[in-house]
């Protein structure tokens, strides 16, 4: 039996989505893992947001971002440490620790994860440390050259289990373990990637494991679900298949609904379904809200999948019933809605399928977010404008991502061989946008940033009837009454922008506030592009 410590490593970004950082698969592991060794979590993802230096490789991307803004139309505040700092990870590791398993999920975090190898060595010096996700793939020998014993490809619950089984052997065969990269006399060796063939076979992801944080989204106990692995589909930006394959597997029904009834004793209300293909299979989609409707009626439970669902099963018996079980939204990746282009990125549905659904869901009372990618390979600044404005017409909001660099995927690897992958992995994120090329800059992509912004602020003005209170713009500067909430005060702001947007073509921020007034800050903006934005939607 081990002391076997589970780390979250902390992340720096311009911006974090704090809800969407429960350690989901590392409370699977420890699920699997509790009943032969002695398990516990170290979440150094939690805890307050710290300003923090711009790394070198991402300093043109600050000027975008201004912590003192108040416009409803900014984009991210400033660049922050989410979680421990590595003197506070240092105090904080169990110095008992035989085992240290810590989730690398995303390349462009990967220095954050180096950071806590040297006190892990320093504290704990015979302690294995074991790495796996997306970003121990992409970085194997980095990893191994920091002091890492072993990379976990995959799936990591049976994998993890095998090799601590190993470990304990006195003659070991690491060959034996599935999904395993290790060294040996020098050399790499990947063993082969084998899956979970009957996902109901695994415990249930624990929340209950010593130091685990509590996570609450609207005042509910809130957890993460995952009902199926892998997808389908071969999406060209989308690496899935390096973790989960591309068999498509779920969970039984009557599997999922025992899960939900032991999480809701637990006092779980609130719950999110993290699956990458949620509602792939129409039938058990169906059987699931029937479940869910016969059996939690009386809980008020609140569901999301904010990892998006499949809109190819989507129609309005499913849509009703997802409303009568207690989903409120919906959040649809578009990625784009030219027919020639989903082709070619191997989209699974059509704009007219989407459009469809998001009619129906309206009708139905869900509200809907739409996710487009900008600045994809092939797409220009005005494909991304139409695309927009085609959206401003639906009753969605608009959530706009910048395309980013994912390893793994058949994008990357074809924007490799033309060498337009950045150096350092620090670029491979969205706050970056890493791909400029001539006739997409940065600037461009911000500024549809920026529109996207300004078109969801009309919807919620225009549902919400936002009014503003009395404001005057003067002295380069907009001047407020002193007794306005921070919530009036932003639309109002909203508006005393857009006016001078409207009249003068100028996008502008807003510096910190004052004596009640709020100086002008122009924006960085594509004037070209902001300006046909005007002319076919303000004006």
């Amino acid at each position: 039996m081990f002391n076997v410590c589970l780390i979250q490593p902390p992340i720096a970004d311009f911006y974090a989505t704090r809800i969407r950082h429960i350690p989901l698969g590392l409370l699977s592991i420890g699920a699997a893992l509790k009943a032969e060794h002695r398990v516990h979590l170290l979440d150094l993802r939690q805890g307050k947001s710290r300003p923090c230096p711009v790394p070198i490789e991402l300093q043109s991307a600050a000027d975008y971002y201004r912590a003192a803004d108040a416009s409803p139309f900014g984009l991210y505040k400033r660049y922050a440490r989410y979680g421990a700092t590595a003197e506070e990870t240092a105090v904080r590791l169990p110095a008992d620790t035989e085992i240290f398993l810590i989730a690398a999920l995303f390349t462009t975090y990967v220095h954050e994860v180096l950071e806590i190898l040297p006190p892990i060595k320093e504290k704990c010096p015979q302690a294995r440390i074991i790495i796996g996700g997306s970003g121990a793939l992409s970085h194997t020998n980095t990893f191994f050259q920091a002091g890492a014993d072993f990379i976990i490809a995959g799936e990591g619950e049976i994998a993890v289990l095998r090799l601590l089984e190993e470990l304990q052997q006195p003659a070991r065969d690491f060959a034996a373990v599935p999904n395993l990269i290790w060294q040996k006399s020098g050399k790499v060796i990947h063993n082969p990637i084998s899956f979970i063939k009957t996902l109901d076979e695994l415990p249930f992801p624990d929340y209950s494991l010593p130091i685990t944080a509590e996570y609450m989204l609207n005042g509910k106990r809130h957890a993460m679900l995952m009902t199926s692995r892998g997808c389908p589909h071969r999406c060209e930006f989308c690496a899935i298949h390096s973790l989960f394959g591309e068999r498509y597997r779920l969970r039984s029904v009557p599997n999922v609904l025992t899960e939900l009834s032991e999480k809701i004793q637990q006092g779980f209300r609130s719950f999110d379904f993290e699956d990458d293909h949620f509602g792939g299979n129409r039938r058990w989609l169906d059987d699931l809200l029937d479940g869910i409707a016969v059996n939690f009626g009386g809980y008020e439970l609140s569901f999301q999948a904010m990892n998006g669902i499949t809109v190819t099963n989507l129609d309005k018996s499913i849509l009703t019933k997802m409303k009568q079980v207690g989903f409120t939204e919906l959040n649809l990746s578009l990625v784009t809605p030219d027919r020639r282009r989903q082709d070619i990125l191997q989209r699974p549905f059509s704009t007219q399928q989407f459009t469809d659904v998001v009619q129906s869901a309206h009708k139905t009372g869900l509200k809907t977010t739409a996710y487009l990618i900008i600045g994809l390979p092939g797409d220009s600044p005005d494909d991304n404008l139409q695309a927009i404005l085609d959206l401003a017409r639906l009753p969605v909001l608009i959530g706009p991502s910048l395309f980013y660099l994912v390893p793994g995927t058949p994008l990357f690897d074809r924007l490799k061989r033309q060498n337009a992958i950045p150096e350092s992995p620090r670029c491979y994120r969205s706050s970056y946008f890493s791909y400029e090329r001539p006739g997409f800059p940065r600037t461009s992509a911000m500024t549809l940033f920026r529109i996207c912004r300004i078109i969801n602020f009309l919807k919620a003005a225009r549902e919400y009837c936002y009014k503003p209170s009395v404001y005057q713009i003067q002295d380069r500067a907009v001047i407020l009454p002193e007794n306005l909430s921070g919530k009036q005060s932003r639309i109002t702001l909203g508006f005393a922008l857009l006016e001078i947007l409207k009249e003068r073509g100028i996008l502008y921020g807003t510096a910190k506030k004052r004596n009640g007034r709020y100086p002008l800050h122009p924006e960085v903006v594509d004037d070209s592009l902001l300006n046909r934005f005007r002319r076919q939607f303000l004006l």
